[in-house]
């Protein structure tokens, strides 16, 4: 039996090789169609012109930004799978809050694409707020299945030291808002706390971060590590926060950084930096044992299996 071709075309971003929210979930969606049969071909939403030329059993454009090839798509398969990850509309919003102005005609332009889009047969969101936040687009359309990203696990490494770890892109400005927060919250602790940073891009002249530069995930992740998430805005769901839950970490965040995520005694919510403070504390005086958590408890709604089997009976 000839197996089926499937095509996915994702953000300059999530297929340049680097590890990002993006390229996990490319690679997500990927092994899911790998699991079913497919044979899978990955290009770039820039290089996609070329592929576009053939015919494909199935075409998935991943995150919004690539709504503007859903028409082109449309006329090289007769299956279009949408999956918008994060809703176009928080994460413009959320981004223009913070002073990016730059985003104002983005989110003009993706409305745009939006509006004139042709028929889809499948739609994905990686959270049900984001999805509900996008219904009045979707409503008269195809209700959306919600796909959080599950290939999470990494290497853990043993180690008694306890750390304080933040993760991130340094170029990326909520990330920067982030480490102004997180160096207020030093302020509020002893002298001797420091914080491990890891993400290309930053550059930082406190002694008290201690900037590691882009590693590969073996050399990241310790057994005792806390997690720093001050997420104050944006959309999805939070890597920063995924991660080391799905890894048996523990972390810290804010309510925004939590949603999306079950309740679970590894996840420590804090609203400001007064109260980050005093969560860092107390699990570093009073550390506890790390529970470890499957994957398939972190998340507050997980559809996959809904969706192999929908993939299954339609394609």
């Amino acid at each position: 039996m000839n197996r089926k071709n499937a095509l996915i075309i994702g953000t300059e971003f999530a297929t340049n090789g680097l590890e990002s929210g993006g390229s996990l979930r490319v690679s997500g969606i990927r092994k899911i169609l790998e699991r079913l049969g497919f044979n899978v071909h990955v290009v770039s939403r820039d290089s996609a012109k070329k592929s576009l030329r053939n015919k494909w059993d199935l075409i998935v454009l991943v995150s919004f930004a690539t709504a503007k090839l859903l028409r082109r798509a449309r006329k090289s398969s007769s299956f279009i799978w949408f999956d918008s990850t994060d809703s176009w509309r928080l994460t413009r919003f959320s981004l223009i809050r913070s002073g990016d102005l730059k985003q104002i005609p983005l989110l003009i332009r993706d409305l745009f694409w939006l509006w004139i889009a042709p028929k889809i047969d499948l739609l994905t969101f990686i959270t049900r707020r984001d999805a509900e936040y996008e219904k009045t687009w979707w409503i008269e359309r195809i209700p959306p299945f919600i796909i959080p990203v599950n290939d999470l696990l990494r290497p853990v490494n043993h180690s008694p030291e306890i750390r304080l770890v933040f993760v991130g892109d340094g170029k990326y400005q909520p990330n920067m808002h982030s480490i102004d927060f997180l160096t207020r919250v030093l302020d509020l602790l002893p002298m001797n706390f420091e914080i491990h940073v890891y993400g290309r891009g930053f550059e930082c002249s406190d002694s008290r971060f201690i900037v590691h530069g882009y590693c590969p995930n073996e050399k990241m992740y310790f057994e005792n590590d806390i997690h720093l998430a001050p997420i104050e805005s944006g959309a999805g769901l939070k890597l920063k926060v995924a991660v080391p839950l799905m890894n048996g970490l523990k972390v810290i965040s804010t309510p925004e950084g939590a949603i999306g995520f079950s309740g679970n005694q590894n996840l420590h919510i804090a609203v400001n930096e007064e109260s980050f403070a005093k969560h860092i504390f107390h699990l570093i005086k009073a550390p506890g044992p790390s529970n470890r958590i499957s994957q398939t408890d972190i998340y507050v709604d997980d559809e996959t299996a809904l969706l192999l089997d929908w993939i299954c009976e339609n394609i």
